[in-house]
């Protein structure tokens, strides 16, 4: 049943790229039967003196505060979990590991939205060399991993949503050794990956692709969590019975939820 399947990333206005509010989120969840679902507001990291004017402390402190007062106003049989998404976390290992100490977040994605601190939906895929993005997008990763700076990687293959707006196909090979190191390396360090549903209703498919989730599968990697990547309470669990198809095929019989960014398996 998908109601009992968590939504484990979700935005609401508390991010800047995202207009819904909490009400109206929690709202949908009871329309729609959802048990258990997980804020994943934004949180992006920077390389080199550039400093963002959103992406301070006070945003921390300010999400937290809020998302305590929204608890407490709004009782509800949904368990709302406090999590975040820290976009390059590896760029500031020192500070993201901070504010992991500092607040307590039930669980943590870690993406790579920005390479050489441009977003990748700014990049022109018609003349990006696409080995030095992969490798570049994938060190990212690796370093995330290797610093234990999140729970589950999000969007593993993000950069074939921005390709395909430019009417360019980049779909990573299983046979890339960088991807298979990604992977090797997360299970290794107990970090997980989600099906990321909103590249179906973008019309890529899922993130990542079937291919690389049964190649997660024969690595033995074992977590996973499904995310709507919602930044409207409309979105919630969308195309999450296609998730669920491709998590079958691959192999899996497991989704992870957390709290106190601690897995529990839970059985599909």
């Amino acid at each position: 049943m998908i109601g009992n399947i968590p939504d484990y990333h979700i935005h609401s206005s508390v991010s800047p790229d995202s207009t819904e509010s909490y009400i109206n989120i929690l709202k949908a969840a009871e329309q729609k039967g959802i048990s258990d679902l997980m804020f994943t507001e934004h949180f992006e990291f920077f390389s080199g003196s550039y400093r963002s004017p959103i992406f301070q402390e006070k945003y921390l402190d300010s999400y937290y505060t809020q998302y305590c007062l929204w608890k407490q106003s709004n009782p509800t049989s949904v368990h709302v979990g406090f999590g975040i998404e820290f976009g390059q976390p590896n760029l500031q290992p020192e500070t993201a590991r901070n504010f992991l100490k500092k607040y307590p977040f039930d669980y943590v994605i870690g993406s790579c939205h920005k390479i050489d601190n441009v977003d990748l939906s700014r990049y022109n895929y018609e003349i990006t060399n696409t080995d030095r993005l992969y490798n570049t997008y994938f060190s990212y990763l690796l370093e995330i991993i290797e610093h234990n700076l999140c729970d589950c990687l999000g969007h593993l293959d993000l950069f074939k949503r921005y390709a395909a707006r430019q009417g360019i196909s980049l779909n990573i090979s299983c046979e890339n050794d960088y991807l298979q190191k990604v992977l090797q390396e997360a299970i290794s360090h107990g970090i997980g990956i989600e099906i990321n549903t909103s590249g179906i209703r973008q019309g890529i498919g899922c993130m990542p692709s079937l291919d690389v989730l049964k190649l997660y599968s024969q690595l033995h990697g074992e977590i996973i969590t499904l995310g709507s990547d919602a930044h409207s309470a409309s979105d919630l669990q969308k195309d999450f019975d296609i998730a669920l198809s491709y998590l079958k095929q691959a192999g899996f019989s497991y989704i992870a939820h957390y709290q106190n960014r601690k897995p529990e398996m839970i059985k599909i």
